[in-house]
């Protein structure tokens, strides 16, 4: 009797094993020939106004970049050499900017005349640019501003509106298609789940696909635990650990490190007078500055609101207060456009040096310094750099 039991058991476990095999391969069939249709006709049928989307996005992109160094070289008033330069750039663009539209012809799916027209209005745009260029070359920099004021904003504003109308129906075709390929996906993946729903192997699979899908997500919110949101660079978090660790080393093995605190000046008055999206765009551009204008092995962090930290290893106080100098003077002498109108923007710097500490002085103290010195470089008119005492 024990034998013909243990017969059965084996003989449920089998047909169950059995059962859960077949079950499992169905519902993986159905599954990926579910994933199969979408990628089919998602890629024959987005991939062109996919194509023109992110066309018309790059090409916003490069009106806006030519668009800022014809008024960068105004409010400079170029000379013969930084004149070059941005001819040289405007011309890159300007080929970029083609290439895109080249893009548009053979991929757009709507009216053909909104590309024709938008290639003859780029046109007028360029003569327009040729004027102004012929202008700011001839050191005529208060007629080139006219000109970009005038002739040349309108002529931008309405290649802008035609591309900004394009981009819009591309979107919204790739989005049709999206939405389709998302609506056969539902209809094969509620088949499978139906026939795997008779099947008790499902939750198996389903726990499994579970587990692995937040094992990814764990991985990813780790990744985005480090990082600032708005500004892309380490929060705070992240920063204060790599500054905890900077000194550490530095005290161990008596190497230069310098650090600076970083505070934009009246950005209360920036989200007030032009609103929080012009303060966001104020936060970006500075870090962005940051990150060009510091070198390789430095870090820059956001540590709250408008305040960064800036971590310079190897680094001694005179080749710190250089670079942040620089950093200074740059930002001080950079313009953003926002909604046609200009935002200028400046910050304090206080700088301090693993020089200035003594062995037993760690994070806390330096921060209070780097601290105190920015207050003094608010105190004494703000936009400078202000090195703390020791």
């Amino acid at each position: 009797m024990k034998r013909q039991r243990k017969k059965a058991v084996l003989y449920i476990l089998v047909a169950g094993f059995l059962i859960a095999f077949i079950g499992a391969l169905l519902f993986l069939w159905i599954y990926f020939s579910s994933m199969r249709e979408m990628h089919q006709t998602t890629r024959n049928l987005y991939e062109q106004p996919f194509a023109v989307s992110n066309a018309a996005l790059e090409l916003k992109a490069d009106l806006y970049q030519i668009r800022s160094s014809l008024l960068y070289a105004t409010l400079i008033q170029a000379d013969a050499s930084a004149m070059g330069e941005t001819i040289t750039f405007i011309e890159t663009r300007e080929r970029l900017a083609e290439e895109k539209m080249a893009i548009m012809q053979h991929s757009y799916s709507g009216d053909p005349q909104q590309v024709v027209n938008l290639q003859q209005k780029w046109q007028t745009l360029n003569q327009v640019r040729d004027l102004i260029l012929q202008k700011l070359e001839d050191a005529r920099f208060k007629e080139a501003n006219r000109l970009i004021e005038t002739d040349w904003t309108t002529r931008f504003s309405e290649v802008a509106r035609l591309n900004e109308s394009i981009y819009a129906y591309a979107n919204q075709r790739a989005n049709q298609y999206v939405e389709e390929s998302q609506q056969r996906l539902q209809r094969h993946t509620k088949a499978g789940l139906i026939y795997a729903a008779l099947l008790l192997t499902l939750f198996l699979g389903v726990s499994v696909f579970v587990v692995w899908r937040i094992y990814q997500l764990h991985i990813e919110a780790d990744k985005f635990a480090f990082t600032d949101f708005l500004t892309g660079i380490a929060n705070r978090r992240h920063f204060m650990h790599e500054l905890e660790s900077e000194i550490r080393r530095s005290q161990r093995y008596e190497a230069p490190f310098s650090f600076a605190m970083v505070d934009i000046d009246h950005f209360k008055k920036i989200n007030d007078k032009h609103g929080h999206h012009a303060g966001d765009l104020v936060l970006q551009n500075f870090c962005l500055r940051c990150v060009n204008a510091l070198r390789t092995n430095d870090m820059v962090g956001r540590l709250g609101g408008e305040e960064f930290g800036i971590l310079m290893p190897m680094t001694d106080l005179h080749e710190a207060a250089r670079v942040i100098e620089r950093l200074r003077s740059e930002i001080d002498h950079s313009v953003l456009i926002e909604n046609g109108e200009k935002i200028h923007y400046t910050a304090s710097f206080g700088l301090v040096s693993t020089s200035q500490l003594s062995d037993q002085q760690g994070l806390a103290h330096m921060m209070r310094m780097a601290d105190s010195a920015l207050y003094s470089a608010k105190q004494q008119g703000r936009n400078r750099v202000f090195i703390a005492n020791h």
